[in-house]
């Protein structure tokens, strides 16, 4: 039986940039102009904050976008649909490429719904496993009142365990319904059986590389965040700051292409080999 690689899966991303290399470059063109679109917004509102973007002011989205934020909020939704769909087809489907395997199309659709689907039901569900493990290890809590610390730290392990286990087992449903053309909710449990490890392999060494890819990018930002700082006046001052702005969009636009596109291609991969083998009459590892 041929084992499943996953750093072959890994490697999917990077072999599709190599083949396909004006399909990624339109991918992170399309990607510039939607983080510049929203950054002439944040500019341009009379809303904005003073300060730069930090991790305490990104939540206000309305006020930053004004009365915007709804209709870039959309884009960047369609933007992604079609980005992640065109990762997907490239590699199950080489062979459609045309308009650089971008469509709007009912592949796109499908996702939509199923994101949406899958947004709406987290809201209950995604509460379920802590609930599980709290009404568990509630009775030992009582019983052993002076060892509650170690129960609730053995339970908050067991939640992130249980959460882990339940996203890998699901991870492929978008690749899934983008294969069959259908929402099959009957298939997408069993197609990870047996493939835990596997997959979990797989998303461990795209972590890595994504972590290989921050290193490599954050240096990159800093420098070009820090051109241009201090006092600056003029016409000359404020063309450097747009330049300096443009930099810094097309460096972030090129890291999200280039991370999402090995995410979504080392998916399409591992679902492709996944099914391969369970076609052939293979049993799962």
């Amino acid at each position: 039986m041929t084992r499943l690689a996953p750093y072959e899966a890994v490697g999917e991303g990077f072999r599709l940039i190599r083949r396909e290399p004006r399909a990624f470059f339109v991918w992170t063109a399309i990607w510039f102009g939607t983080f510049s679109l929203a950054a002439w917004t944040v500019a341009t509102s009379r809303r904005v904050a003073p300060a730069g973007p930090t991790p305490a002011n990104l939540g206000g989205v309305s006020e930053r976008f004004g009365p915007y934020a709804g209709v870039l909020i959309i884009l960047f939704w369609v933007v992604w649909l079609a980005t992640a769909v065109a990762a997907f087809r490239a590699v199950l489907r080489p062979a459609d490429r045309r308009w650089f395997y971008l469509r709007l199309s009912p592949d796109e659709l499908r996702l939509g719904g199923l994101t949406l689907g899958a947004f709406f039901a987290s809201i209950p569900f995604g509460v379920a496993p802590a609930y599980l493990v709290l009404l568990l290890a509630t009775p030992f809590m009582h019983a052993l009142p002076t060892a509650t610390d170690v129960i609730v730290w053995i339970g908050a392990c067991a939640t992130v365990g249980l959460d882990i286990w339940l996203g890998v087992r699901l991870s492929l449903i978008a690749v899934e319904t983008f294969s069959e053309r259908r929402f099959h909710l009957t298939a997408y449990w069993p197609v990870t059986r047996g493939r835990f490890w596997y997959l979990l392999a797989v998303y461990f060494l795209f972590f890595l590389v994504f972590l290989g890819l921050t290193v490599i990018f954050a240096p990159l930002l800093g420098l070009a965040s820090s051109v241009g700082e201090g006092p600056s006046a003029g016409l000359a001052a404020r063309g450097g700051l747009l330049v300096q702005a443009g930099v810094l969009t097309a460096l972030i636009s090129v890291f999200w292409t280039l991370s999402s596109t090995v995410f979504y291609a080392c998916q399409a991969y591992a679902f492709r080999e996944i099914v391969g083998q369970g076609r052939a009459g293979v049993p799962p590892a």
